[in-house]
């Protein structure tokens, strides 16, 4: 049976309604907004009422290593600290704006292996024949039904 915690990474106002979601394996939009339609219609003091006290009663999800980077920001690190790909600091993008790393980091290194091969010249001559005899043969089926509808069968 899975314990039911207050919500840290789907959280609106309290994570209530993502660790309730969560446990039951639901939609937490879907719960969320069952919750408002019961407090709207039941005159809203009974349902808010509840939610306050099921907040304070229940405990948030536990952090565990590796949750959350070090500096404790759930949206990725801080300037101290690069993202991270693997064991390799990943780099920013290099936008028209000048920003993130030079663009030789982003160039394609050259291959040493050559452009291609005879055997790929052919399987590239060999499916365009193939691709050729396809579209003749779809031709001349679409032929055959334009004679048929002018003709009125």
């Amino acid at each position: 049976m899975r314990k039911l915690y207050r919500s840290r990474r789907d959280s609106k106002l309290t994570g209530l309604c993502g660790g309730l979601a969560e446990m039951l394996n639901v939609d937490p939009t879907l719960l969320r907004l069952i919750v408002v339609a019961t407090a709207i219609f039941s005159g809203g003091a009974p349902v808010i009422f509840l939610y306050i006290i099921a907040s304070i009663v229940i405990p948030k999800e536990p952090q565990f290593p590796g949750m959350f980077p070090p500096n404790g920001n759930p949206f990725g690190p801080g300037p101290a600290q690069p993202p991270m790909y693997g064991s390799q600091p990943m780099q920013p993008p290099v936008s028209s704006y000048g920003y993130g790393a030079p663009a030789a980091a982003h160039q394609p290194q050259p291959s040493a292996a050559p452009k291609a091969s005879q055997s790929n010249q052919e399987l590239d001559e060999m499916m365009k024949d193939i691709e050729q005899k396809a579209m003749r043969k779809e031709l001349d089926e679409l032929r055959a039904k334009l004679a048929k509808y002018e003709k009125g069968e």
